[in-house]
This record gives structure tokens, sequence and C-alpha cells, in this order.
């Protein structure tokens, strides 16, 4: 059993405190156990296991104010971060399989574009109207399409061009 006085030193020498009276505070505010003795000189005495467990709890505490951290969690956080790691590498094996069908894919049109003769596009069927629809229609859907495809609203460049073209020989 350790008398305050042992204690505070050797809470000093851990750096949490070198004051009696803070220990004296911890011990009636009850975060330090300790048992109040019947001698005069001794006011309260506290067993080495509860004074190594309060030490413990001020070092987590001054990690976890330090840090940002709780040690008593990391397991937890540690699988969960596990966890997660493993869902991305699953999530980067699937994007690579659905790279490679899309690779895949575009070999097997290329293919079949080289293979089949060339249609003649017009542009009702393009944009997907009726092929009786009137010019003013189709004109006004090729600007709905610009509009979309447009690279200043996030479209893309390339067929926003072809579009356009198209449009231009449309008028």
């Amino acid at each position: 059993m350790l008398n305050v006085k042992e204690v505070t030193k050797l809470l000093g020498s851990e750096g949490i405190t070198t004051s009696e009276q803070m220990v004296i505070r911890w011990i009636l505010d009850g975060k330090l156990k300790a048992k109040r003795t019947t001698n005069l000189n001794i006011d309260y005495l506290i067993k080495p296991n509860d004074l190594a467990a309060f030490i413990l709890e001020k070092i987590i505490e001054e990690n976890r104010r330090k840090f940002g951290v709780d040690y008593q969690d990391w397991e937890k956080t540690f699988k969960e971060n596990q966890k997660l790691k493993d869902e991305i590498e699953e999530l980067k094996s699937s994007l690579r399989i659905e790279q490679a069908k899309v690779r895949s894919l575009k070999k097997m049109l290329q293919a079949e574009y080289a293979i089949s003769e060339p249609a003649s596009i017009n542009f009702q069927s393009l944009l997907g109207l009726d092929s009786h629809a009137d010019k003013d229609l189709v004109k006004k859907e090729f600007k709905k399409l610009l509009k979309a495809l447009h690279p200043d609203r996030g479209g893309d460049d390339r067929l926003f061009k072809v579009f356009y073209e198209h449009y231009q020989a449309a008028k």
C-alpha cells in the first residue's frame, strides 16, 4: 500500500502531477481508488494495482486528447479499416473485369462494322424520332442533344463535334 506522498512522487515521475492536493482531489472525486486510514499522519492508502490502472487511464486520456484517437476502440477501427481495404480490392477487380468487357465489346463492334455494309443514316433514326417527323422537330431535337453534349456543360467534345456536323447538314 502506498501513501499520498509516494503516489505523488510516482505520478510526478510519469509526468502526470507533482501536487499532493491534486492526488487528494482525484481520490475525493473517485478517480483514484484509496482507503482512508485511522492513522493521523497518513490520510489515504492506495494499492499499487489501483495506481497502475489510474496511470494507464491518464496516459490514454492524454494520448486521446493529443492525437484524437480512441485507443480503446483501436481494434474495432483496425478491423473496419481492413474490411474497407478488402472491399476496395474487390471493387478494383470488378472494375478491371468490366473494363475488359468494354474493350471486348468495342472490338466486337468494330469487327461488326467492318463486315457490315454502311447503312444510310437519316436524322430521324439518329435522334430516335418517327421517320415522318418534320424538319422543325428534327432541328429542335438536335438542339437539345447539342445542349446536353456541349463541353461547357460536361459533355464529350468529340461527340459534340460529330452531332454539330450532322446538325449543320440538317439545316
